[in-house]
């Protein structure tokens, strides 16, 4: 029999703790601190990017662990650990096997090029797994955080084959179905259920129990404590405006997230004297704002993702000047967000602006707008370049001369500024109907913009762990009794955003081995 295990957090890394743990035969308890299962990723696309797995050969995508090692040696940026990425690449395969086996839940491959599909040991697919669509028990649906309102329960893979179908759509909704991030924590939750974890929500852990230098529980706010080895998987820490302040660069990104991203678990592991990692890193993304929209009461903002690739589209700063590919990874694209003017003593690219044109606005979705529907008072419109400029207070002058050398390029199929469409990921995530599906010349009116603001799915820095998460002490070794996981960890890939799911993989597999480890001591 294994020891007594306490998980706190119950996203993907905790889902995925809890169920090793007990699978190892611990008696495990799973705290939540809110009222729902499943964290942030519930509310996400639920893509895991797992690299060398059994699922992406059979999708006509073979891999190799020595590519992906390779791959993500090029992405080595900023604070990484190389035994921690070994490890994960190694065991990314068998988790993705472990996975389906014990929640007896399909999940397929993915034609999603990775982010930087163009590096040595990139791939243009068959890396990044989804669950297929999953109808829980009431019991388990009723624990399950709401998917966000808009979202239709469709999977990735329908999505990225434009296969909606309405009817099918509805009888998803009639029934219960579930998809993307939701089915990913309903179907572990539902696997945690059986393995006998006590599942517990609106149950915040307050403070560790030590012995000596042993991590022995948790306390609970009413004074209870809950014995175990513990694992920390609380997520990242966006949420909480004094850390993002302390640890992340200005200006503090927008969370697009959930609520219970506080730091619980960053504040424990650091008063037990954890060293810590990557803490001035995240998942970067532009985000925008539509007023009024909240989950659980905390505001909520929107990842801007196919909205920038699309033709008839570009991005300028506060200075009315295009700065990135837009049609790239929304991870370096928001990182960008955060670049600072020394001339100007100040952070020109907060605002930024979204600028589509007439076609567009007839022809794709802003976030909730669709086409046809009237324009809201978000959106920004003018007859001409010089009237938009003047309506997001940028100079004129400059973004016409931007919009003027952005058309004569696009008119030829070209950036060389920014190579916008070279790469099969930002072919991508284009129009994938059109001979060019991120490129045009803009029309002359009318124009659109919209305002980008920095935002993260979630912060990567935390306390630093060994291959089993189990927490290392800032003077050396292991705090006995202590792990972590997931964004309450210190991420092992520094700078990088390998793939659609580098979330939640890297989640999944030291989840794993973290309650494996806990639960044997």
């Amino acid at each position: 029999m294994g020891n007594n295990v306490v998980v706190v957090g119950s996203g993907a890394a905790g889902l995925a703790a809890a169920l090793s743990a007990a699978g190892e035969g611990a008696a495990v308890t799973l705290l939540e601190s809110t009222a729902s299962v499943g964290g942030t990723t519930a509310l996400s696309g639920g893509v895991a990017w797992l690299p060398a797995n059994d699922l992406a050969e059979a999708a006509g995508f073979p891999d190799t662990a020595a590519d992906a090692r390779r791959y993500l040696r090029g992405l080595a940026l900023g604070d990484v650990d190389e035994d921690l990425v070994d490890t994960f690449v190694a065991d990314a395969g068998a988790t993705a096997r472990w996975v389906q086996a014990a929640t007896d839940h399909e999940w397929v491959a993915l034609g999603y090029p990775d982010y930087h599909c163009e590096l040595p040991g990139g791939r243009e697919g068959g890396r990044s797994l989804e669950p297929m669509p999953f109808a829980p028990a009431d019991d388990v649906a009723a624990l399950v955080r709401p998917p966000l309102s808009w979202r239709l329960p469709m999977t990735q893979h329908e999505i990225i084959a434009n296969a909606l179908d309405r009817k099918v759509l509805t009888r998803r909704q009639q029934e219960g179905v579930l998809t993307m991030g939701a089915a990913v924590v309903a179907s572990l939750l539902a696997a945690v259920q059986r393995g006998g974890v006590d599942v517990r929500t609106e149950a915040p852990a307050e403070g560790l129990r030590r012995e000596g230098d042993r991590v022995v529980g948790v306390t609970l706010p009413s004074g209870e404590v809950v014995d175990g080895s513990v694992v920390l998987c609380t997520g990242g820490f966006e949420r909480d405006p004094a850390l993002a302040r302390a640890f992340l660069r200005h200006p503090s990104p927008a969370p697009t997230g959930a609520p219970g991203a506080t730091g619980g678990g960053l504040r424990m592991a650091m008063a037990a004297g954890a060293a810590l990692g990557n803490m001035s890193e995240a998942w970067w993304c532009p985000a925008m704002a539509i007023p009024g929209e909240q989950v659980e009461g905390a505001p909520l903002h929107r990842l801007l993702l196919a909205e920038r690739s699309r033709p008839g589209a570009i991005m300028v700063d506060g200075r009315g000047q295009r700065f990135a590919n837009e049609a790239q990874n929304y991870n370096d694209v928001g990182r960008s967000l955060h670049d600072f003017d020394p001339g100007a003593f100040g952070f020109t690219r907060d605002p930024s602006w979204l600028v589509v044109d007439g076609g567009y606005r007839r022809t794709y979705p802003i976030g909730p707008l669709m086409p046809g529907e009237p324009d809201p008072g978000w959106l920004v419109r003018a007859d001409t370049v010089e009237g938009l400029a003047a309506a997001i207070d940028v100079d004129p002058a400059s973004l016409s001369a931007t919009v003027a050398a952005f058309n004569e390029a696009a008119t030829r199929g070209e950036d060389p500024v920014f190579g916008r469409g070279r790469s099969a990921y930002d072919r991508f995530v284009g129009d994938r109907s059109l001979d060019q599906p991120t490129l045009r010349p803009l029309d002359d009116g009318p124009l659109y913009a919209v305002r980008v603001i920095p935002g993260t799915l979630g912060t990567k820095g935390g306390p630093r762990t060994d291959v089993d998460g189990r927490v290392q002490h800032v003077a050396g070794g292991p705090i006995e009794g202590l792990f972590a996981a997931g964004n309450a960890a210190a991420s092992p890939l520094g700078m990088a955003y390998p793939g659609a799911g580098g979330t939640i993989g890297p989640a999944l597999v030291f989840g794993r081995r973290a309650g494996a480890a806990a639960a044997g001591g």
